[in-house]
């Protein structure tokens, strides 16, 4: 098998994203419209006929290619079927010094770290705390709508989760909003608003793709937190998947809180793996070190 690195320009997406769409499970992460939207520069490594692939997203930073995980990716996967990934990992490795990525699989050996994403198992089983949360969100006459209105929803995430977690800039949020708008161009995007009255109180936005509806941000005013809002909603979003055949994926999380809230709703722990390597040479460590310790005194 003949495995090459092709650039963006270069790639032949109605075939690229042909793979994604025949990998079983494949996420909306390995997208074209997606790393288009996300990624700073992306590229490929696949072979001639386009039966495996990979996605890799890069920066780069004075002149140098940094192999890393885009904000609001969680992992990057192989697609197709392959024997084995040492073809992979000798391709990467030799084309990037500097990696700072996760992988579905274990493409590059023994991970540093090993991460959680949650699915919904379909024999999953709610916690109590869940049928307390939305009594209390019927008591506070809490109502949830499909809706296409995902602006509305995407300012109240926005204003909500700005400077309060970590990447979450203006120039990151832009690009989640062009990734909205182009699975909305597609008919991929599924938005679930929080209601009283006629007014939005928040919901969450989810992109359905390749028999998955993939959680992807959400947010509501705190009050409405404490009225059960925040499982409100996503129990719509799985009603609507269970519905739908669809397997619904929580998008996952390192936050402790956030976990113990998708694993209320029978969501089940599913490993991917994280790796830093770093063979840049020592001027350039030492420049990515300088800017580091400043950005976090600015």
């Amino acid at each position: 098998m003949n495995l090459k690195i092709v650039r963006r320009k270069n790639i032949n997406i109605q075939k690229w994203d042909e793979l994604v769409g025949r990998t079983r499970g494949a996420a909306v992460f390995s997208c074209s419209f997606y790393l288009d939207a996300v990624a700073e520069n992306w590229c490929v490594l696949v072979d001639d006929d386009y039966k495996v692939g990979l996605a890799l997203p890069y920066t780069v930073r004075a002149k140098r290619k940094i192999l890393y995980t885009p904000i609001f990716v969680s992992y990057l996967e192989v697609l197709g079927s392959i024997d084995s990934t040492l073809p992979l990992k000798k391709i990467i490795l030799k084309k990037f010094k500097t990696i700072e990525i996760e992988f579905k699989h274990e493409i590059l050996g023994p991970a540093q770290e090993v991460f959680v994403t949650q699915f919904l198992n379909e024999d999953a089983k709610r916690k109590g705390q869940v049928n307390r949360m939305l009594n209390k969100s019927k008591r506070a006459e809490l109502e949830i709508t499909l809706t296409q209105e995902w602006k509305t929803v995407f300012d109240t995430l926005s204003s909500e989760l700005k400077g309060k977690f970590s990447g979450m800039t203006e120039s990151s949020l832009n690009r989640l909003k062009k990734s909205y708008a182009c699975a909305e161009e597609r008919k991929l995007l599924k938005t679930f608003e929080i209601r009283k009255g006629q007014e939005c109180l928040g919901g969450v936005i989810c992109i359905e793709n390749n028999g998955q509806l993939l959680y992807s941000k959400g947010a509501s005013r705190p009050d409405v937190r404490d009225q059960g809002g925040m499982y409100a909603v996503i129990d719509g979003a799985i009603a609507y998947a269970q519905e739908n055949d669809l397997t619904f994926d929580f998008g996952g999380s390192r936050v402790e809180g956030v976990r113990r809230f998708n694993h209320a709703f029978g969501g089940e722990d599913f490993d991917y793996f994280s790796y830093r390597i770093d063979k840049s040479p020592y001027w350039f460590k030492w420049v990515r070190q300088v800017k580091k310790r400043w950005g976090k005194k600015s």
